[in-house]
């Protein structure tokens, strides 16, 4: 178990729902043309094998492999959506492609899967059981997907982590859950309504642009959620060439320092390191 995943600590903030939506849409509007075609990519291929499904001439085998694809698919767009807004968060920057997230979102593919599977499972069994449960876990681990691309440790690691930073914050994050679901709703019932009438065809064409418009928005939500409560005083997005200076590297600099370039690292980075140094003290 990884001891950054789970022991790190969380500063303590007041999430604003409203304001996490507002970024959100920012985000979605800057991202717009990578994101619809990550979306549209996607939805599409995994759409096409559901219609497949649905049409009757389809197998079992092909039934389960639309699952396993769905799973897979959905998790390397959110990790890959994350990871664009990553290089915002760091230095303003967004430069990667649709395809260069993907592939990097794919080097953590299985993390990806294994967390969206068992935050699955656990949100499905709470609904079947007594339906609050599985929004209180819905809730807990809104963030687990960030966690998995962000930071170290495994699956379990990164829904314990999500449960951590959500801590203190749930209801504002399930405003934030309740309203990007509400758009999503919104949005596919006049698309379905729209295709009515035109068979396979029009249940994909209403499914995959519904799932490619709204998908992305929600990823941006959740991803603003997870730096608004993780690093509460560090803006989302920084301006392009932007770093963001660490208190730490202003308390630690000798008075007489020459001034120099901002540091190239994370503030990510600066946290674990900062973590380890007070871990091993603690354990002299």
């Amino acid at each position: 178990m990884s001891d950054i995943a789970v022991t790190r600590t969380v500063a303590r903030a007041e999430l604003d729902a409203n304001a996490v939506l507002t970024q959100a849409w920012r985000l979605y509007k800057r991202l717009f043309t990578r994101s619809i075609l990550m979306g549209g990519v996607i939805f599409g291929l995994l759409h096409l094998l559901e219609a497949f499904a649905r049409s009757g001439r389809s197998s079992s085998a092909l039934g389960l492999l639309t699952v396993v694809l769905a799973v897979t698919g959905i998790a390397l767009l959110q990790g890959g959506l994350v990871e664009i807004v990553r290089g915002l968060h760091v230095d303003g920057n967004d430069d990667a492609s649709a395809m260069e997230a993907l592939g990097r979102a794919g080097g953590k593919v299985v993390k990806l899967v294994r967390v969206s599977f068992l935050s699955g499972l656990g949100i499905g069994l709470g609904f079947m059981l007594f339906l609050v449960p599985g929004f209180v876990l819905m809730t807990r681990w809104a963030v687990a997907v960030p966690v998995a691309m962000l930071e170290g440790g495994n699956a379990r690691d990164a829904l314990r982590r999500s449960r951590a930073i959500v801590d203190g914050n749930g209801w504002n994050v399930f405003k934030v859950l309740f309203a990007v679901g509400a758009l999503s709703v919104a949005v596919a019932i006049p698309l379905s309504i729209a295709t009515s009438g035109h068979g396979l065809l029009g249940w994909w064409v209403s499914s995959t642009l519904a799932a490619m418009l709204t998908a992305p928005y929600s990823a941006h939500a959740l991803t603003v959620v997870y730096y608004a409560l993780r690093e509460p005083d560090r803006p989302v997005i920084l301006d392009a060439g932007q770093r963001w200076q660490s208190v730490w590297n202003k308390q630690d600099a000798p008075e007489d320092a020459p001034e120099g370039p901002p540091p190239t690292r994370s503030i990510l980075d600066e946290y674990e390191q900062r973590f380890d140094e007070r871990n091993k003290q603690w354990d002299r």
